[in-house]
């Protein structure tokens, strides 16, 4: 238990306390209720809170608990602000990386890729204008097929440079996720700490300020108190802003997972790609060249074509739906509706409070000034009868 404080305490500002860093903790235990107990937590004092954590943490807790000064100046507003200022740097780095990052380039790949080999019209006929279709010859199919098979080779370089990009960017939102959780870890563990200490406070020292406060019988020392208990309200409500930081922390945890497997559903249409779509074009061709008789050439390139559009047909299906699912990902709100709502509401509440105390304030003022020209009269009374008696 810290040291007992005193009026006069109050009037100085303690040397500022170093928290020991939290990202050295153990890192094993979770803070995060289950949905099923999280009515029931939010209940628990902080005490409670801290006897469920393994014993590590509960050791860096209290000790972070033991180190806050409520009489250092600021500390109503500076508290955790580390863990916050981590938390915000975090932020910025997906929100950059999100935004320097060619998300399309893998895409728009695939795209010219499959119209490289619509438009190559390699199925042994060409559309002619009037005439209609007529037939390619196998020196021209094969010319043709050359060509593009040239084309296609390049494309499919450029896709195994972004698939490998793609990669270590999935690797490196897996590093990314680490550290968000333990982002929210120490968060967590920081407010955890502050109400253990505010706590405490107001159970074991406030009250003996309090009588410290009525015994002395001095407005001055009162005044004190009361700017005191303001400074720990507002220490409260820090602590509040940090709790609901850790709440946007845990919901970024999500959102890094919807961009990871946008990644690899786009690193898997390569594979697919490349490994299926591309060999089977090209087997197809393949028999297609090797065909002298153009009628036997004719029916199995009907084949091949029927095989080809199927997997285009697929493929196209399987890359649209990757790229809507991502769309929508990325489309999708950070802060929802409900928390909007929720702050509104506190913000209203707040005003209403706001109102009520100044209201209250205002009764007290006018009260203490017929106290004030009470203890003028009596003290006019008592100096006029000392001077009639001297």
């Amino acid at each position: 238990m810290p040291n007992q404080i005193t009026l006069a305490d109050l009037t100085k500002g303690a040397s500022p306390v170093t928290s020991p860093s939290l990202a050295t903790a153990a890192a094993g235990g979770e803070l995060v209720p289950s949905a099923a107990e999280a009515q029931a937590a939010a209940a628990l004092t902080p005490d409670q809170q801290i006897a469920k954590l393994p014993a590590a943490d509960q050791a860096t807790v209290n000790q972070l608990a033991g180190q806050i000064d409520f009489t250092r100046d600021g500390i109503e507003s500076s508290y955790g602000k580390d863990a916050q200022r981590a938390t915000s740097t975090f932020a910025d780095e997906i929100l950059s990386d999100t935004r320097s990052k060619d998300t399309g380039e893998a895409g728009e790949l695939l795209n010219t890729m499959l119209v490289t080999i619509d438009e190559a019209e390699l199925g042994g006929f060409r559309k002619l204008p009037i005439i209609g279709q007529v037939a390619v010859s196998i020196d021209k199919l094969r010319r043709r097929y050359q060509k593009v098979d040239a084309q296609i080779d390049e494309i499919i370089t450029k896709l195994e440079a972004a698939q490998a990009k793609l990669v270590a960017d999935i690797s490196m939102y897996d590093t990314m996720y680490q550290q968000n959780a333990q982002q929210y870890r120490e968060l967590k563990m920081t407010v955890l700490a502050g109400k253990k200490a505010l706590t405490d406070f107001r159970a074991t020292q406030l009250p003996a300020l309090e009588a410290e406060a009525a015994k002395s019988g001095d407005a001055m020392q009162a005044q004190v108190l009361k700017d005191f208990k303001s400074k720990l309200d507002r220490f409260e409500k820090r602590l509040d802003d940090l709790d609901r930081i850790s709440v946007v922390t845990l919901q970024t945890a999500p959102q890094i997972k919807i961009i990871q497997n946008a990644d690899q559903t786009i690193v898997d249409k390569i594979d697919t790609t490349i490994s299926t779509t591309i060999p089977v074009w090209k087997s197809q061709m393949v028999i297609a060249l090797g065909l002298s008789n153009q009628r036997k050439a004719l029916d199995l390139q009907n084949k091949a074509d029927d095989v080809t559009n199927k997997l285009l047909q697929r493929n196209a299906a399987a890359l649209h739906k990757g790229a809507v699912d991502a769309e929508k990902a990325n489309q999708r709100s950070v802060v929802e509706i409900d928390t909007l709502e929720k702050i509104n509401s506190e913000l209203i509440a707040t005003l209403k409070e706001t109102v009520q105390i100044q209201k209250e304030g205002k009764a007290n003022r006018e009260a203490a000034q017929v106290k004030m020209r009470q203890i003028e009269s009596d003290l006019k009374q008592a100096l006029l009868e000392n001077a009639q008696q001297m």
